[in-house]
């Protein structure tokens, strides 16, 4: 066939290369649509947790500047330490580390870790209150709201004498805070939940 009657026979069925075309394109559209749409959710449950752990990593988020607390370098993890985390990928855990006989302090810690916890507000959903205790350890009366958790020596002491630590879903221990007294209760449980509120802020996830 010559060149001439080739382009003559293609011009008078322009429907059987168009056609290919016209289904083709639908589907590459619904594929870029379904792999947009992946990325998008992709992105959007990772990127607040990449960004949060690359402030905390680098240290932008730093002791002595806007926080009350103290990072807890290097990291460390309940499976670092030999300990199973209850709630693992579940809730965040604002944690009070329980002395061996608890006086009339400690009941006062107590009610510094249950009156932020009620402060965090609609964040108290995504947090658990904790009580770290060691094994065998003589219990107060403690209110119905808090959980829990035994943990070890290497644990306590990574946290400061009857402190306050803070751990994320990963169970990670992120930040630490000195024993409150009677005449900071009121500043300490402040700072507390400012920092908290920074670092649920930070990350979205979880």
């Amino acid at each position: 066939m010559s060149k001439e009657n080739t382009l003559q026979h293609q011009y008078k069925n322009p429907s059987r290369s168009l056609g290919k075309h016209d289904k083709a394109g639908p589907n590459r559209r619904a594929q870029w649509k379904g792999r947009l749409t992946l990325l998008v959710l992709i992105l959007f449950f990772t990127l607040p947790f990449i960004f949060a752990k690359t402030i905390l990593s680098n240290h932008w988020y730093q002791s002595g500047v806007t926080n009350h607390g103290v990072l807890v370098e290097p990291r460390m993890t309940f499976e670092d330490l030999g300990l199973n985390n209850p709630l693992q990928r579940d809730t965040w855990q604002l944690g009070y580390v329980l002395p061996s006989v608890c006086q009339v302090e400690c009941q006062n810690r107590l009610y510094v870790l249950g009156q932020t916890y009620i402060a965090l507000g609609r964040h108290q959903e995504r947090v658990t209150p904790v009580v770290y205790v060691l094994p065998g350890q003589t219990l107060p009366e403690l209110p119905d709201s808090v959980m829990l958790i035994e943990v070890n020596p290497q644990f306590v002491s990574v946290v400061p004498e009857e402190g306050y630590v803070i751990v994320d879903t990963l169970g990670q221990l992120v930040m630490s805070f000195e024993a409150s007294n009677a005449e900071n209760e009121a500043s300490h449980s402040k700072g507390l939940l400012t920092d908290f509120r920074k670092l649920l802020k930070l990350s979205r996830v979880g």
